[in-house]
C-alpha cells in the first residue's frame, strides 16, 4: 500500500481537516504534490475538504484525474493521523539519509571531533525544521480551562522587583528579551535571573558568547553572596565573605557542604575546590553555563536535549540573541540581517514552548532605544523590556516594558548595587522622578509663600 495515497484518501473520505492541516506538502513524494495543491486550492475557495465527486468536475488534466481514480480505489482501514505518522516518519528517514550521505561526500577526511559534531548537530537542526515533531494541538473536547497545580508552580518570576514579581509572572514556555545598548547591565540582568532561579531551587542553562564560564560564574557568585566583584576576582576576601563564597560554591555539589568545616579551619580554598571536584555536581539544581563564540541553534538544541530531561531547569538564558547564528553555513549577509535575527528569535520561542522552559534572551538597541537590526525580533516575545541605566551614584536601573502578551503593560525600577551586581529586589526611585519631585515641592512652596 502506498502511504500518501492512503493517507490523501482518508483524509478526503473521512473530512479530517484536523489532519489535513498537519499534513506538509514536503511530506508527499513529487508526484502527489499536484494534488496537494488541488486540494489546497479547494479549502481555500469553500472552506471544506472537497469529495472525490468534486475532484471529478475540477480536475481536468488527464494524469491528474488518473492519480485521483488511483487513490479513491485504494483500500484502507488505517486512520488518517496514523498514516500522517507513517508519511512524516519516511520522510525524516529519507532526510536523514539524503543530508549524511551529503555530509560524507563533502566533509574532509582530517576534519576535527569538534567539527563532525557541529554538521552532526546542523543536519538534526535541518531535519527538526523540515518535520514536525510537536505534540499536536490538544482537541477543543479535551482542553481544560485552567492549567493544572504542576503547571502553574513552574511560572517564574524575574526576581529584580519584589512589587512587581507579586503581580507579575512568567510562564515556562515564555520568550522574555530586553534591550539594551552596550554596557547598560543586559548581561547583568541575565545573571541576576539564573542566580535568582538557583536560589529558588531551580536549574539555570547559560549560553554566552562574550564572556567565558569563568567571567558569568564569578559575577553570579557576586550577586548571590553580595560580595563585591572586584574583590572576589583578585581574591582579597575579608573572612565573613571567604565563608559565603566558599558556601555558595559547596552548595553546586553533592555533599559539598560536608567539607566547610575543614575549609573553616584552612582556609585553602584552591584544596577546597580540589576535593569538591570529585564530588558529583548537584542533580536538582545547577547554573550549567555553555560558553561558545560562534553559538548556533543547532548548539543550544544539543544542549537543551541533552540537559533539559536530567535538570529541573526553570530558565534558559542566551546572552545574546543578536549574535547568535542560524547555522554555521555562509552567508552574504552574515548574522546581523535582519531576516536571520527574526528566525533566531522565533526559534527561541518555538524551543520555549517544546522544552517547557521559559526563555530569557538580551538583544541590542540603538541610540533610540529600538532593536538594532530588527524589530520584528520582538513579534515573538511574549515580553519585552527596554534597559535604561542611569549614573552609577544612581544606584538605580529602569526597566521599561515594551511589550507584554498576557498581562498588563508596567515598567519598574529597582535598586542595584554596582559592587555586587545585584539588582533588586527594593524599587527605586529613578532621577527623572525625583526631579520631578523636586520641581512639584518647589511649586507647592512657591504657591504657599503667595
Amino acid at each position: 500500500m502506498n502511504i500518501a495515497s492512503a493517507l490523501l484518501k482518508q483524509i478526503i473520505v473521512q473530512n479530517d481537516l484536523d489532519t489535513w492541516s498537519n499534513l506538509k506538502e514536503h511530506y508527499l513524494p513529487g508526484d502527489f504534490q499536484p494534488i496537494f495543491k488541488i486540494l489546497d486550492k479547494h479549502i481555500e475557495q469553500y472552506q471544506d475538504l472537497p469529495q472525490f465527486e468534486d475532484l471529478r468536475y475540477e480536475v481536468r488534466d488527464r494524469k491528474l484525474q488518473e492519480k485521483i481514480f488511483a487513490i479513491e480505489s485504494v483500500d484502507v482501514e488505517v486512520d488518517a493521523w496514523l498514516l500522517l505518522d507513517y508519511l512524516k516518519n519516511e520522510y525524516a528517514q529519507v532526510e536523514i539519509l539524503d543530508q549524511l550521505d551529503k555530509y560524507i561526500d563533502n566533509t574532509v577526511a582530517m576534519a576535527t571531533a569538534e567539527e563532525n559534531i557541529e554538521q552532526l548537530q546542523e543536519i538534526v537542526l535541518k531535519v527538526s525544521e523540515q518535520v514536525d515533531v510537536k505534540p499536536p494541538a490538544e482537541s477543543m473536547e479535551r482542553i481544560s480551562l485552567f492549567e493544572d497545580d504542576k503547571e502553574l508552580s513552574k511560572y517564574l518570576p524575574l526576581g529584580l522587583n519584589s512589587e512587581y514579581d507579586s503581580e507579575i509572572q512568567f510562564s515556562p514556555k515564555d520568550l522574555v528579551l530586553v534591550g539594551g545598548r552596550r554596557g547598560s547591565g543586559k548581561s547583568v540582568t541575565c545573571c541576576n535571573i539564573a542566580a535568582n532561579v538557583y536560589e529558588s531551587g531551580r536549574s539555570a542553562i547559560y549560553f554566552t558568547i562574550e564572556m567565558d564560564s569563568r567571567s558569568i560564574l564569578q559575577r553570579i557568585c557576586s550577586v548571590a553572596t553580595r560580595v563585591p566583584l572586584k574583590r572576589l576576582r583578585s581574591k582579597m576576601l575579608s573572612s565573613d565573605e571567604w565563608t559565603a563564597v566558599a558556601g555558595w560554591w559547596a552548595g553546586r555539589f553533592d555533599g559539598g557542604h560536608d567539607l566547610l568545616p575543614e575549609f573553616e579551619k584552612t582556609r585553602d580554598f584552591e584544596a577546597f575546590h580540589d576535593k569538591l571536584t570529585r564530588l558529583q555536581l548537584h542533580k536538582d539544581r545547577q547554573i550549567d553555563v555553555i560558553y561558545d563564540p560562534a553559538l548556533t541553534l543547532s548548539k543550544i538544541q544539543s544542549e537543551l536535549d541533552k540537559k533539559v530531561n536530567q535538570l529541573d531547569v526553570g530558565v534558559v538564558i542566551v546572552d545574546y540573541l543578536n549574535q547568535v547564528k542560524r547555522h554555521n553555513a555562509p552567508s552574504r549577509s552574515g548574522q546581523y540581517d535582519w531576516t536571520e535575527q527574526i528566525e533566531v528569535s522565533k526559534k527561541m520561542k518555538l524551543y520555549a514552548q517544546e522544552y517547557e522552559t521559559m526563555f530569557f534572551a538580551p538583544y541590542q538597541t540603538d541610540a533610540s532605544g529600538e532593536a538594532r537590526f530588527a524589530k520584528g525580533i520582538l513579534d515573538a516575545a511574549d515580553a519585552a523590556y527596554s534597559l535604561e541605566t542611569w549614573e552609577q551614584e544612581d544606584n538605580c536601573m529602569t526597566f521599561n516594558c515594551t511589550k507584554m502578551r498576557s498581562n498588563v503593560m508596567k515598567s519598574f525600577d529597582s535598586v542595584i548595587d554596582w559592587e555586587t551586581l545585584k539588582i533588586g529586589p527594593q524599587s527605586a526611585i529613578n532621577p527623572k522622578e525625583k526631579e520631578e519631585m523636586t520641581k512639584s515641592m518647589k511649586t507647592g512652596e512657591d504657591v504657599d509663600d503667595l
